[in-house]
Parts: C-alpha cells; sequence; structure tokens
C-alpha cells in the first residue's frame, strides 16, 4: 500500500468526522436558548472599543433605530487614536435586507454641552420621487434645491430633513439629521 492511499483512507474517515463536528456546533450555536437578546449594531460596538465614552448613548440610540430590520450590517469608522473619547468619531454603515440596500453615516464630536451629531441614511425607492413624498412627506413644507431634488423639513424634528432626488425613475432618499447639542 502507498503512503498516499495510506493518507487517503485517513482523510475520508477524519475529515467527514470533523466536518460533521464543525457543523454540529455551529447548529448548536444557533440552536433555540430562549429569548435571543437583542443585537447591538455593529457601530456601537466599534466606537466602544476604539474608546468613545461621551457620546457613545448618543451613538447607540441613533444606530438602535437606523439599523432596525437589517440583516447585514459593515462598517467603516475613522477616530483619533491619540484621544478617542474627545475627538470626532465618524462611521458609514452599510446595511441590508434581503434586496434591499440603505447607508448610514454617522459623525459625532464631543462639544462642551454634549454631542453635535450628523446622521445621514441613504435609500433608494423604486418609485418615483412624488409618490415617495406624498406616501411619507405629507405635510412637510418643501423647497427645490436644483432640478430634481427636493427638500423637506420635519415640522416636528428641527435639523432633520428628507432630501428625495429624481433618478431613474426611482428615487434616492437621504434622510439628515443634525444637532449641535445632542444631549440625551
Amino acid at each position: 500500500m502507498s503512503r498516499f492511499s495510506t493518507w487517503r483512507g485517513k482523510l475520508a474517515v477524519a475529515l467527514p468526522v470533523a466536518l460533521g463536528s464543525f457543523l454540529l456546533g455551529r447548529m448548536a450555536d444557533a440552536g433555540p436558548t430562549g429569548a435571543a437578546p437583542a443585537k447591538e449594531p455593529l457601530v456601537v460596538a466599534a466606537a466602544r472599543t476604539v474608546g468613545v465614552k461621551r457620546c457613545l448613548p448618543m451613538i447607540a440610540a441613533i444606530a438602535q433605530r437606523a439599523t432596525a430590520g437589517a440583516t447585514l450590517q459593515d462598517i467603516i469608522v475613522d477616530w483619533d487614536r491619540k484621544m478617542p473619547d474627545s475627538a470626532p468619531f465618524f462611521s458609514l454603515t452599510g446595511l441590508g435586507n434581503g434586496t434591499l440596500r440603505a447607508a448610514l453615516s454617522i459623525a459625532a464630536i464631543p462639544s462642551p454641552a454634549g454631542c453635535a451629531v450628523l446622521v445621514e441614511r441613504v435609500s433608494y425607492a423604486a418609485r418615483p420621487c412624488a409618490a415617495v413624498a406624498s406616501g411619507e412627506l405629507g405635510g412637510f413644507p418643501s423647497g427645490q434645491l436644483i432640478d430634481g431634488i427636493t427638500v423637506y423639513q420635519n415640522p416636528r424634528q428641527a435639523g432633520e430633513t428628507y432630501s428625495l432626488i429624481s433618478n431613474n425613475g426611482g428615487c434616492l432618499v437621504l434622510r439628515r439629521q443634525a444637532s449641535l447639542n445632542w444631549a440625551g
């Protein structure tokens, strides 16, 4: 018997056993364990990991709402590695659910009054912007930025705007919130 056939025989037994053990372990990890804890958005875990503390409650509150329903998430973050808690924190989170995609950008800047923040969420609606506006932004004052871009102001939330951008039969939706002194 050659060395090759000896190894092939050992692999024929070892490989299925190892693969089966791995899969059973993964299935056990995924199995029911009672009520699953709420998943923390990746951006919150990243901010905590790099040392953001002052603006972390704000980032967490925003991210919990803005990532709700997302089954896919990935992030890019930028921060001051020397002073993570007293300098700006910037993030871009890619969100997905089925075939739907969106991007969430959070800029958090510590300030004497708390934190300044700029949040933008970009998504696409496969219908004309006029349909998006009438269905979701009724009663919001609006103005045209340039041809094809209309900005709507949320009358109940200062600093919150929705920009609808006409694009190839669909509508790019940019939801923007800005606060110079978010205190929580």
